[in-house]
C-alpha cells in the first residue's frame, strides 16, 4: 500500500480568458504631464484654463486694442475607488502551486482591474462626447462630434472616411487611435474598395508594441471587446476616434499590501490588500476631438 504523505498541484492556473488593456493603457500618453503637484487632494486634480484669445487688424497710428486672457483653474474630481482583499490560508499555498501572492495579483489586475479601467475610459470618453456646451460656451464650440448611422459592409469605409474629414476640417492633430467594435472591424475588413489596403501591422503606441489593423498604414484600428466598449446602453457603438492625447488616464493611488500570516490573530493567512483610485480626465477643449459613431439598440 502506498501511503501519500503530501501532494502539491502543479504551478499552472487553470486561466479565464481576459484580453490586456484594449483603451487605458494606449491613451495613457495623454498623462505625462500631470504630476503629484497638480493633485489637491487624494482625488482631485487642478486643471488650467485660459479663455479669451482673439486677434483684429492692425491700425497704424491709431489705438490697437488690447484682449484680456482669463486664466482659471478647474479641479477635477478622480471618480473611481476600487479595493481588494483576499485571504491565503498558508496551508493552502503549501499544497496549491498556484495559489500565492503574486498569482493572485497577476489574476486580479488581469481579470477585474484591467478590464474595469477600460470601460471606464470608454464611458468617459462617451459622456465627454456626449455632454452639452458649457455655460460659457455661447457658441458651443468645445462638444463632441456624435453620429448616429447603422453600420454595413457596404457603408463601413464611407463611415470612416467622414470620421477621417472631420478631424482635417476641425483643425484636430493626431497622432490618432480607433477603438471599434468587432462589428464594425470585421464590416471594414471586408469592404470590397479596402480588402487590399487593410493589413494587421506592429505599431508603437505609448511606448507599447501592438497588432492593430491599419487601412493604408494610417490610423491604428483596436478591436475592443463588447463588455469594455458597449458601456452606455442604449446606444451602441460602433467605433470611437480621438488623437492619442485626447485625454489623462490618471492614477493617484495603486497600492496593494501584504499582511503576512504572522500577524493574522484569528488563523494562518496572508492577506493581500489593495485600493486603487483612478479616472480618465477629458477637459472640455478637448471634447471636439471626440467622435463617436454609433446607433441606438432601443433599450
Amino acid at each position: 500500500m502506498t501511503v501519500i504523505l503530501d501532494s502539491k498541484d502543479l504551478a499552472k492556473v487553470d486561466q479565464e480568458f481576459a484580453a490586456e488593456s484594449q483603451v487605458w493603457e494606449v491613451l495613457k500618453g495623454g498623462a505625462s504631464d500631470v504630476t503629484d503637484s497638480d493633485f489637491t487632494g487624494a482625488k482631485e486634480v487642478r486643471i488650467n484654463k485660459m479663455k479669451g484669445f482673439t486677434a483684429s487688424d492692425y491700425k497704424r497710428n491709431d489705438t490697437n486694442a488690447r484682449a484680456k486672457i482669463d486664466v482659471s483653474k478647474e479641479t477635477v474630481k478622480l471618480g473611481k475607488e476600487r479595493w481588494m482583499a483576499y485571504d491565503l490560508d498558508v496551508l493552502d499555498q503549501s499544497e496549491n502551486g498556484s495559489y500565492n501572492v503574486a498569482s493572485i495579483i497577476e489574476e486580479h489586475s488581469r481579470l477585474i482591474a484591467t478590464p474595469e479601467k477600460d470601460k471606464t475610459a470608454v464611458k468617459r470618453l462617451i459622456e465627454a462626447a456626449f455632454k452639452s456646451a458649457e455655460s460659457d460656451d455661447s457658441t458651443s464650440k468645445y462638444v463632441g462630434k456624435t453620429v448616429i448611422e447603422k453600420i454595413t459592409t457596404a457603408n463601413s469605409l464611407t463611415a470612416y472616411d467622414a470620421a477621417e474629414t472631420y478631424m482635417t476640417d476641425a483643425e484636430v492633430v493626431g497622432p490618432f487611435v480607433m477603438f471599434a467594435s468587432s462589428e464594425y472591424y470585421n464590416a471594414l475588413k471586408n469592404n470590397d474598395k479596402v480588402s487590399k489596403s487593410f493589413t494587421v501591422n506592429e505599431a508603437q503606441i505609448n511606448g507599447i508594441n501592438r497588432k492593430v489593423a491599419q487601412l493604408d498604414g494610417d490610423v491604428p484600428i483596436i478591436k475592443v471587446a463588447k463588455s469594455r466598449l458597449q458601456v452606455d446602453s442604449p446606444k451602441k457603438i460602433n467605433f470611437i476616434l480621438v488623437p492619442l492625447h485626447v485625454a489623462a488616464p490618471i492614477e493617484k493611488y495603486n497600492d496593494v499590501t501584504l499582511i503576512p500570516a504572522s500577524q493574522d490573530r484569528d488563523g494562518n493567512r496572508d492577506t493581500i490588500k489593495g485600493t486603487n483610485y483612478y479616472d480618465l480626465i477629458v477637459l472640455e477643449k478637448a471634447r471636439p476631438a471626440i467622435y463617436v459613431s454609433y446607433e441606438t439598440t432601443g433599450g
